[in-house]
């Protein structure tokens, strides 16, 4: 496991329409099980209330729930392919990312948004 930062230069925020197109090259699911409990954009509240207990979609099914999100204060995220557990990526306090997956993701996570240092 590797903690990278959620806020980048210049306030830039890191979040899941971030890491989409990392996960898509490295390890791409085919399900997503879903725990959010905080998030910021369209449709917050109800996916909040939607997966409170948790919830699988498909790939194209979370992204099309979460295409308007554009901040995940507290969630959490594990990416699914054929049956097995490909990654895990928990956003903690609107401050970092536990990023959870094979060498080469998290070392790509960590070199793509840098380690997360507390203030």
């Amino acid at each position: 496991m590797v903690v990278i930062r959620q806020h980048g230069p210049n306030s830039k925020l890191f979040d899941i329409a971030s890491f989409l197109a990392d996960v898509d090259q490295l390890v791409p699911p085919d399900t997503w099980h879903i725990t959010i409990d905080q998030c910021l954009g369209d449709r917050a509240l109800e996916i909040e209330q939607l997966t409170s207990s948790g919830l699988s979609l498909s790939d194209g099914e979370f992204r099309d729930l979460y295409r308007g999100i554009y901040q995940t204060i507290d969630g959490h995220f594990v990416g699914i392919a054929s049956g097995e557990r490909v990654f895990e990526l928990l956003a903690v306090d609107s401050s970092f990312w536990e990023v959870t997956g094979s060498p080469a993701f998290e070392s790509h996570m960590l070199a793509a948004y840098g380690v997360w240092q507390r203030a």
